[in-house]
Order: C-alpha cells, then sequence, then structure tokens
C-alpha cells in the first residue's frame, strides 16, 4: 500500500538513510534499513507523483506489503535502495508519509 493511501502509521521502522549524487553521474541513489515484525514483509520505494513545490527535493514514497497466509515471527530486517537517472541536482530527498528529509551527498 502506498503512503498516500494510509490513514494509519507506515508499518516497519526504518533508519540509516542516505542520499548520493556523485557529480557527472547522472544518477541520484537512495539506501535505507527498515525492521519489521514477521517474515512476509516486503518494501520499496517510489517516486511520488505529482512532485512537492521544492524541485530541488525528491519526495519517495514508502511502499509496503504483507504477504497472505501465515508469517513466521521474527524480526525481518530489509535494505531498500531506489537509484534514478537524472540530471537534476537535488539537495534533499524526502521519505513519505513519516520522513525523514535527508540532505544528498554530492561524493563520490
Amino acid at each position: 500500500m502506498e503512503a498516500s493511501e494510509r490513514s494509519e502509521p507506515m508499518p516497519g521502522r526504518c533508519k540509516d538513510w542516505r542520499a548520493l549524487q556523485p557529480p557527472g553521474v547522472g544518477k541520484l541513489m537512495v539506501r535505507g534499513w527498515c525492521t519489521f515484525p514477521s517474515s512476509g514483509w516486503s518494501m520499496e520505494l517510489r517516486r511520488k507523483e505529482p512532485q512537492g513545490t521544492n524541485p530541488a527535493d525528491l519526495e519517495l514514497e514508502r511502499v509496503v506489503n504483507l504477504a497472505e497466509g501465515p508469517q513466521a515471527s521474527f524480526i525481518k530486517a530489509i535494505e531498500v535502495e531506489y537509484v534514478e537517472e537524472t540530471e537534476i541536482a537535488f539537495e534533499t530527498v524526502t521519505i513519505l508519509p513519516d520522513g525523514p528529509t535527508i540532505e544528498v551527498e554530492k561524493g563520490a
């Protein structure tokens, strides 16, 4: 379910978000780690459409899914990655619905 369709808090706890846009490469890469309370969860990041009013801030939505049926009860950690080919020099990336907004690193 996409972030914009939810009225309750998004499942999973996320941390260690990083956004990197090496100069001259034409790519933006965003990574983070999320933990979920059982084995059946999956997650991805999608570009929010339409974007917000600040063109230097890329808005991404967390999209989470839970497989049907019984799930093993253990903490599942998922590394999530988003890569976009772009010539736009983003300054920040906002992860929706519950943040954070992270600064884009311009290093190699």
